[in-house]
């Protein structure tokens, strides 16, 4: 019989190798559709995807007394997801997916402000190691910090206060709840940039947008396969294995080149991890 740790590994590793495709079909996609089209359509295709799940819980599966943290939530979401977008379509894939995986370091310093959660030393000093990592895969060959940098840097903002958002809600709210409302008020908040910055869309970009919906959808479902099959402090650091897969798509779709300041990057952001998950220098 497989052991369940073994198994959830594998639901992890294959959900961060389909969030990779995403971010590289965003890529991709960028050259033929605005940045409103893109957010728009990943909304709704996810939207669709959970019609499902309120069909089987019904209207009641939706009534909350916390709609104001669900509005505080679906607008920093939103706005992170448009950064996001803008940075993958500027940045090489690679930097633009650690640059969302910087979050984690940024969470505890929102939470110590807003939820009143204590830091720890060694949690401290993970955060300024996270930091000097991104430092190394986020600073270009050349060029220095650019404005695609400095949004990178905003969009782990915003996702880190998302995180701090669903923690303060996950008293009370079901997850199911907590993405359906991000998602349908996400949706119906893009529709208006969508309609105001039409532009044509060619017919080639139908079956691409449906797949980055349908890689999105699966690659969510076994992410929480994983953490039921196995604790996240045992597998959460297979989460950075997306930036190995997304340095993989760069290099063999836009020949982007993985650098040693990424491969260093990468390293320290990873050690910086464990310290965070394990409150322990090494493994």
């Amino acid at each position: 019989m497989r052991s369940p740790m073994l198994l959830g590994a594998l639901c992890l590793i294959v959900a961060e190798a389909l969030f990779a495709g995403v971010g590289a079909l965003v890529k991709y996609l960028s050259d033929s559709l605005s940045q409103s089209q893109l957010v728009f359509f990943r909304n709704l295709f996810a939207l669709v995807f959970l019609m499902p799940w309120l069909f089987r819980v019904g209207l009641s599966g939706l009534k909350t007394e916390q709609f104001g943290l669900h509005l505080l939530r679906s607008t920093s979401g939103l706005v992170g997801m448009y950064c996001f977008f803008y940075v993958l379509a500027h940045l090489p894939l690679a930097q633009a997916m650690m640059a969302l995986l910087v979050a984690p370091f940024i969470v505890p310093i929102i939470a110590f402000f807003w939820l009143k959660e204590r830091i720890s030393q060694k949690s401290l000093m993970a955060i300024g190691l996270g930091f000097i990592g991104c430092a190394f895969v986020l600073r270009p060959e050349s060029g220095g910090w650019n404005i695609y940098v400095l949004l990178a840097l905003c969009c782990a903002c915003f996702v880190a206060f998302t995180k701090c958002t669903i923690r303060k809600m996950s008293g009370s709210e079901p997850s199911g709840r907590i993405v359906f409302y991000f998602t349908g008020l996400a949706t119906g908040v893009s529709l208006f940039p969508l309609l105001y910055n039409w532009q044509p869309m060619p017919d080639a970009a139908w079956p691409w947008l449906l797949l980055m919906g349908l890689m999105a959808a699966i690659g969510q479902l076994l992410m929480t396969k994983a953490f039921q099959l196995a604790s996240p402090v045992r597998i959460g650091l297979l989460t950075y294995s997306s930036v190995l897969f997304a340095a993989f798509l760069g290099y063999w779709f836009w020949q982007e080149p993985v650098s040693a300041g990424l491969l260093a990057g990468t390293l320290l952001i990873i050690w910086a991890a464990n310290l965070t998950i394990r409150q322990r220098w090494l493994w």
